[in-house]
């Protein structure tokens, strides 16, 4: 439950995908995924090499799942599976938001200047915290919450995968395998 990587002060507006192109092609700190690893990416993103994102038009979200009941068929099983995997990056992200209320969007507006700073600072103390040996009550709060949902790398230096902005037909059939692979091993009713 730490931050990796943060790319700050851009738009809100500006679209995931393109800021991630552009940070995994034009950023030299840019973490990307070791050989042989993959990152978990929803269903913004596409899937490329080393981004692994879930099956699409197909239920996904803890929340569908919990007032839907339980996944039906293996690609269902796939996506939930993923999606608590991502909880956890949610989860961090409620973390941080609790922790440093600044954060809130009800507070007075500053400028961007102001804001990059105020979000590397206030990541920078969520990992010092989360580093340190002491229990601090926010994460054991967000530990224990299964979803949040709002709509360190022991391989650094080690050779990555780039990120390639294109269709990425190995990531689709890794995606497919690794779905059956559930599927074999769990009972569905389909």
């Amino acid at each position: 439950m730490k931050f990796t990587y943060a790319y700050v002060g851009v738009p809100g507006r500006a679209h995931d995908t393109k800021v991630l192109t552009h940070c995994a092609i034009k950023e030299a700190s840019f973490p990307h995924p070791p050989l042989g690893k993959y990152y978990l990416v929803d269903s913004g993103y596409p899937s490329r090499s080393g981004y692994l994102g879930p099956h699409r038009r197909t239920r996904y979200h803890l929340d569908q799942f919990n007032r839907g009941g339980p996944p039906t068929n293996s690609r269902e099983l796939f996506n939930r599976k993923h999606s608590g995997l991502r909880s956890i990056i949610e989860r961090t992200f409620g973390v941080w938001k609790a922790k440093w209320r600044i954060l809130d969007r009800k507070h007075p507006k500053y400028k961007l200047k102001k804001w990059i700073k105020i979000v590397t600072a206030t990541m920078a103390l969520h990992n010092f915290i989360r580093d340190s040996q002491e229990e601090d009550r926010d994460f054991v709060h967000w530990e224990v919450v299964e979803s949040y949902e709002q709509h360190g790398d022991e391989n650094y230096g080690h050779e990555h995968v780039p990120y390639v902005p294109t269709g990425d037909r190995v990531m689709e059939a890794m995606r497919d395998s690794i779905t059956t692979e559930m599927a074999e091993g769990t009972r569905l009713p389909y």
